[in-house]
């Protein structure tokens, strides 16, 4: 059995346990709600990893891709500035190129090795904010956002990097830096979906995937963490 599922179901029972521990200070309905989401999140870890492992996970992104374009174009039409419109757009055809390339090109261990981390970041950049957020990090764009939450899932993620980097014979050093420059996309990949959901005035791209709203909600690092590798592999700077 690969070590991933091993690290996996332990990174989330330490992230279940965590939240019902955060679940105490909130009212019933906030918690029915944050362990529905949590229950989503382990399904689409799991899909993407069962994708992995079938080596079909350029299906996986071609699905996520496609949704992601309808979210955005059916949104965009909120958005009177036809220069917003065609900004958002390219962007996202931009990342979504990168993302694609990454999916198809890159190695599958490598590619179970960088989503290993994004799962665990986002996991824990929440689980991190629900317990000790106090510190808004970027109110204007995403209020929810802490610093608490973005250190603790850059925590986690960095440690995630090191006990993964034999997958794909990676010093410490170059797990290190794997990591940090994956928490630093995810984050960016993150905050630039609110960033679009602020200017056309919405809460969820879509209702698609229930606790977290849509594609473009849930997927929103996943896409910017291939293209950025991808870029990275490009532009001859990724440290393998």
């Amino acid at each position: 059995m690969h070590p991933i599922f091993v690290y996996t179901s332990g990174f989330l029972v330490l992230g279940g346990a965590a939240m019902h521990v955060a679940n105490r200070r909130v009212d019933a309905a906030t918690g029915r709600a944050r362990w529905l989401k949590f229950g989503m999140y382990v399904g689409i870890v799991g899909c993407a990893i069962t994708a992995i492992f079938l080596n079909r996970f350029y299906w996986l992104a071609i699905l996520i891709t496609t949704v992601g374009l309808w979210e955005l174009l059916k949104n965009s039409l909120r958005v009177s500035n036809l220069s917003i419109q065609q900004s958002g757009l390219f962007g996202y055809l931009l990342i979504v190129a990168g993302f694609l390339q990454f999916s198809t090109t890159f190695d599958p261990l490598f590619i179970l090795f960088i989503y290993f981390q994004v799962f665990i970041f986002d996991g824990f950049s929440q689980v991190s904010g629900q317990m000790f957020g106090t510190h808004q990090l970027l109110p204007r764009i995403s209020p929810g956002k802490t610093w608490e939450g973005l250190m603790g899932g850059s925590l986690f993620c960095l440690m995630a990097a090191i006990i993964a980097r034999d997958w794909v014979s990676l010093s410490l050093t170059q797990a290190l830096l794997t990591g940090l420059a994956t928490a630093a996309l995810s984050f960016s990949g993150d905050i630039l979906a609110s960033a679009v959901k602020r200017a056309t005035r919405i809460k969820d791209y879509s209702q698609l995937l229930p606790g977290h709203g849509g594609f473009l909600d849930r997927f929103d690092s996943f896409l910017m963490t291939g293209a950025g590798f991808f870029a990275f592999s490009y532009l001859k700077f990724l440290v393998l």
